[in-house]
Parts: C-alpha cells; structure tokens; sequence
C-alpha cells in the first residue's frame, strides 16, 4: 500500500533590509510603482516624526533609496493610492490622524503638487476607488472616533465632495474605525464596503454604482468585538471574497489569533480552524499565496510569550478550502518585534515570490523586510 504524500516544505524566510529604525511606522503602507520605472515604491508614515511622511524608491533589487519631502508635514496617516488625475502616474492621498487629508498629485520625477482638505475627526484608513461609475477616482475615509464611514466623490483634479457619511444612526456616542476594504462582494459589478470598528465589529454596506450605500453591521458569531485589522480575499477558490481579521481577543486563558470567514455574498461562515496559536493577536495581518500552491496564506502578527509588544510574526499555510496549519519552521521571528502595526506581501525585486514588509511602532519601531532564502 502507498502512503500518503506530505506536503513539499515550506520555504524559510530571512529579514534583508530594515528602514526607518527607531520611529513609530503606523497604518498600512503604499507598494507601488510611483515613477513608472518596474519597480516597486515605498510609502509610510510615521508617529512623532517630522515629516511623518516618507517615499522610497525601489531599485528592483530589494534595494530603496529616500525622496526628499518637498510636501507639507500634516502628520502620520492613513494612505490610498491610485491616478486621481488621470495622466497615468500615482497619486497619494495622506488622511491624517490629526485631521487634515493631504491629496498629493504626482509630477512624474518623484515630487507632488497637493491639495489640502481640512477635517475635524482624525482617520485610520483610506481607500480610492470610482464608486459611482464616472470614470474618477472617489475617496473613501474611515475615522479614528466620531466620523464613521466618509465617502466623497473625486472630480478628477484632486477635490472631493462629501457624499454620504455612514452609519446614519450611531450605536454608540464614539465609534473608532480600525479598517476599511472596498471590493464588489455580491458580484453585482457595483463597489461595497467592508468597515472594522473597535467596540462595534464589522460593518458592511453594498453600493447601488451611483455613490449611495446601504447596509450595517454584521452578525459573525464573534465572542470578541475587540478587532484591529482585516483584509479580503478569496481563501477557498469559489469566487467570493472572504474576511481575515486580526486583534480579536478572546481573554488571556484563551488562545487567540486571527479569524477567517468564508463569503458568498450574503453571509460568513467562520473558518479559523489551526489559527488560534497565539496569547494576543496584534493588528498586522495579509493574505497572500507564499508557497506557490496556489492557495492563499496569511501572515499575522502577534504575541506568544505573554509579555505585552513582543510581537512575532506567523506564517499559517492555507489549503484552499478555509483552513489552515501554522508553518513552524518559516525562520520568521516569534518575538522580539516591537508592536507591529501592519503587514503587507510584495515583490519587491522581481524574484517570483512575495516579500514580506512588516511596520512596526514603539521606542523600537521600524520597517522591517523579509525574503524567501
């Protein structure tokens, strides 16, 4: 009789590049080809720096080199990116915590006119998308404690116009965003979004391709409301995004870790079976197929030793059908990561496979890059 054949081992991942060591590196990162070279560009932002702003270069070799800032310091913020005007490079747009949102038009050699939107509640996230089919990018926001969901239409030269604010009735007096995805869910060829929100879970709201939205939260069968991050994406192969959260917190004598749910467009199905390994999950958390298989796999970060900002970061290897095993032997580090914010996968230098970039924050933050040995 033949036995069983194990699974091919997985690769082993090995830190290459560290930037901006000793800042506070906040909220999700740009990877894109800001100069239209081939390679990859760096955006982040960064807590008590000044600027808080700040853009590498990618050589194609895993290699950045910095821009000077010739840009107005708003402060750290969240970051979209997308061609606001049209002229086939990047824009970006920085949605401050302080409040301001920074719409940075590029000029092709590396340097941005801006336009500046005052604003009174402080953002966690930023998505452009065209929302209401005119062809122009729109700008979705996510507040940090009163504003909700924004959402303004884009008229192409980098203004915005407020067209709807979301939810229209509050559960609450404060409702602190945590993350935003825009993705068509029910296959209906219009925009919907995807809201995490700390105290108040996930929100959901379908779009009608005109800017207008309805729906409100959703019911996952969570005992934790206690999220810090989410990403969409087709885990098991049907065709409809499903939901990856991380922070959830089930209590200290309780393991905790990321949580999965299957989509079909309607409704979740929690799917996290082999992901609870973890005593506290930390926001960091991406999806994306590291071993080849075509299966989607997560990397998460969080904390195994109990002690609170000693985060290590966790690759659990999926199987395309919403379930998953922790690759033990993948040479990322368990611990000794300060807090990590965010976790983003990437080729970065052209070699086939995806790097890992990690931000991390605290007195020893910094954005840490990872290869496939």
């Amino acid at each position: 009789m033949g036995c069983a054949s194990s699974p091919p081992p997985s690769p082993a991942y090995s830190k290459v590049l560290t930037l901006g060591a000793g800042s506070e590196w906040r909220f999700q990162p740009l990877v894109v080809d800001l100069n239209r070279d081939g390679h990859l560009d760096l955006v982040a932002t960064a807590r008590l720096a000044s600027p808080s702003l700040h853009l590498w270069l990618g050589d194609g070799k895993g290699g950045f080199n910095p821009i000077t800032a010739t840009w107005t310091d708003i402060g750290y913020g969240a970051l979209a990116t997308g061609d606001i005007n049209g002229d086939g490079f990047p824009d970006i747009v920085v949605a401050s915590h302080f409040g301001g949102v920074q719409t940075l038009l590029s000029d092709a050699r590396g340097g941005f006119t801006e336009k500046l939107l005052q604003h009174e509640d402080g953002h966690v996230a930023a998505q452009l998308a065209d929302v209401n089919g005119d062809g122009r990018l729109d700008l979705i926001l996510l507040g940090y404690r009163n504003t909700g969901i924004e959402v303004y239409l884009g008229d192409g030269t980098g203004n915005w116009t407020l067209q709807s604010t979301l939810p229209e009735t509050r559960p609450g007096r404060i409702m602190p965003g945590r993350a935003l995805e825009v993705r068509d869910l029910n296959h209906d060829g219009r925009l919907d979004l995807v809201a995490a929100f700390q105290r108040w879970g996930i929100y959901v709201y379908y779009g009608d391709g005109q800017g207008n939205f309805r729906g409100g939260p959703v019911d996952l069968a969570s005992s934790s409301t206690q999220l810090q991050s989410l990403v969409l994406g087709d885990v098991n192969n049907d065709g409809a995004p499903d939901l990856v959260i991380n922070g959830t917190f089930a209590g200290r004598d309780q393991a905790n870790g990321p949580d999965v749910y299957l989509g079909d467009g309607a409704k979740w199905t929690a799917s996290s079976d082999g992901l609870k390994v973890l005593k506290f999950a930390s926001a960091g958390v991406a999806l994306g197929d590291l071993d080849g298989d075509g299966n989607p796999d997560i990397v998460a970060a969080g904390d195994v030793t109990g002690v609170g900002g000693d985060d290590g970061l966790f690759w659990f290897r999926g199987d395309g059908k919403g379930r998953w095993r922790l690759v033990q032997d993948s040479g990322l580090p368990s611990s000794g990561l300060s807090i990590v914010h965010s976790i983003t996968l990437a080729d970065v230098d052209h070699d086939g496979f995806l790097q890992i970039i990690a931000l991390s924050g605290g007195l020893n933050g910094g954005i840490t890059i990872w290869k496939r040995k």
